[in-house]
């Protein structure tokens, strides 16, 4: 890790903060270095049982950090490149190369087996919008806003944007956004499902050490195939789901946190579930 992120842990809630407030946390290559290094922590980790992401300083994040290097224009048919510090200090990357890996570590966010919550305040803009929806819930202050500010750039979507915001709001609100860029505030993101709840700004932080809290006590393994099954619910038929739910459900029942939550059923207490 690097002081352009930090990372704490405490009773099973990791919690990753883009940490580059006097630059709006600007996404640079070591802040992707640190998100890449923190998922295959928790991935592998069973006493990290839910993750949680935010920004410090007052902002999620402007997106990507555009002051990062110089873009080289193509010439004699080579391809448009970036310094960028994802391919190593200085080098100069093909875009299109650094966009697959960006892309791949959105994907392996979206698709964690362990649940995911993102914390915004402020601005939550381009490719790091694409982070928050690539978490399973997102809470978010009253003085937060959202933009798919690409087309204000001359660029088109990236960051996983052109899959999960038509799936956040629908294909129309989508089109606005992304056709616009304009601001959204919270109350209207929350209006168009794009987050789910809208507190305070001093809440906020008490309100998403809440939710992660409550996720990381969670039953994980039911939680993970809770996830798996309503994020690849739109691409299987009945039928299909039906089944995957009979063989989810046979694997819940194998687990210690089913027995657990079974038994404080009948003693008339609240479940203690540790994740196994």
């Amino acid at each position: 890790m690097t002081d352009d992120t930090l990372v704490e842990r405490a009773d099973g809630l990791v919690t990753f903060t883009l940490n580059r407030p006097q630059k709006k946390n600007a996404i640079n290559g070591p802040m992707w270095a640190g998100l890449t290094a923190v998922l295959d922590e928790v991935y592998h980790n069973p006493d990290d049982r839910a993750l949680l992401i935010t920004g410090a300083g007052g902002n999620f994040s402007a997106g990507a950090d555009m002051s990062g290097g110089a873009v080289a224009q193509a010439k004699d048919g080579d391809a448009p490149k970036r310094q960028t510090g994802l391919s190593g200090q200085g080098s100069m990357q093909a875009i299109v190369h650094e966009m697959r890996i960006v892309g791949e570590i959105i994907r392996r966010l979206h698709r964690l087996p362990k649940p995911t919550l993102a914390v915004v305040d402020g601005v939550a803009v381009g490719v790091s919008l694409g982070l928050v929806l690539a978490c399973d819930l997102v809470v978010a202050s009253d003085r937060a806003r959202f933009a798919e500010i690409f087309v204000k750039r001359g660029l088109a979507l990236d960051g996983g944007n052109s899959w999960t915001l038509p799936r956040a709001v629908g294909l129309r609100r989508a089109k606005q956004m992304a056709f616009f860029g304009d601001m959204v505030s919270a109350a209207d993101a929350e209006a168009w499902g794009l987050i789910n709840e809208v507190v305070p700004a001093a809440d906020l932080e008490k309100t998403g050490q809440d939710w992660g809290r409550r996720l990381a006590n969670a039953p994980t393994t039911a939680i993970s195939l809770i996830k798996r099954q309503l994020d690849d619910s739109a691409s299987l038929t009945f039928e299909q789901a039906v089944e995957v739910e009979a063989a989810a459900q046979h694997i819940t029942y194998t687990t210690a946190d089913a027995q657990e939550g079974i038994l404080s059923f009948l003693e008339r207490r609240d479940p203690r579930f540790t994740g196994k």
